[in-house]
């Protein structure tokens, strides 16, 4: 039985990849921070930590140690929240956080696993189209997200030859409930698809990028083509 941990696997695009999996067979290894929606079942192991605390992140690197071999990782976990919702008081917390999620408990959680991999082993990383074209309403979860993949590709070069490592940018694949018509519509004109693509756009991108044995070292956008689509107005009158 294969087995994969997922971080951030108990809601949302976490959650849809850890049931894929789980459906498919695998043994999942489901962290969670606060709320996990998966069902009970012998192949979910449940790991409860904020990775923003480091010493959660210390304890949860102790539990996998104890696992057994592992076959693939998705770090999917994340911590979105804009500039403008902390104040100047607030902003080394703020900052602090998203690079402690983002960079420091990716970085000890793929240390831990060291002995751990199998020989087929993959890893999988979740930055943003933000990281190349920074959002200036979310400049620190750009920052720290650019810093994850440029660690991914890194991490790409020192496990050459044990462990494949690729990095997927997701565009706004899914909205949430809270996401007005109107902000849906304008998000959606940016792109080139032009409809909401959903978590399984990503399922399918994880599926091909564990399977793919030739690709490591890789940025895999899943954006429905905002990365390409011209973002000024190209309509002149003359």
């Amino acid at each position: 039985m294969k087995t994969i941990l997922i971080t951030g696997a108990g809601r949302r695009l976490g959650k849809t990849l850890a049931e894929h999996y789980w459906s498919l067979g695998w043994r999942v290894l489901a962290h969670y921070n606060s709320q996990c929606e998966l069902p009970d079942d012998p192949r979910i192991v449940r790991l409860q930590a904020d990775l923003s605390d480091p010493l959660a992140v210390q304890a949860l690197c102790l539990q996998l140690a104890g696992l057994g071999p592992v076959d693939a990782v998705i770090h999917n976990a994340s911590c979105f929240v804009p500039d403008s919702a902390v104040g100047a008081a607030e902003l080394g917390d703020h900052v602090t956080r998203h690079y402690q999620v983002h960079v420091s408990a990716p970085v000890q959680i793929t240390a831990a696993l060291d002995n751990q991999w199998t020989t087929t082993a993959s890893m999988v990383v979740m930055s943003d189209i933000y990281a190349e074209i920074p959002n200036q309403r979310f400049s620190v979860y750009c920052a720290s997200k650019a810093a994850l993949q440029n660690w991914a590709l890194s991490m790409a070069q020192r496990l050459a030859g044990r462990v494949r490592v690729n990095v997927i940018q997701p565009g706004p694949v899914q909205f949430l409930p809270e996401h007005s018509e109107e902000y849906r519509q304008r998000v959606l004109s940016q792109s080139l698809i032009r409809r909401e693509l959903g978590y399984g756009a990503i399922v399918q991108a994880c599926d091909f990028l564990l399977a793919a044995d030739a690709m490591t070292g890789t940025v895999m956008r899943v954006d429905g083509g905002r990365f390409v689509a011209n973002r000024y107005d190209q309509t002149f009158n003359v």
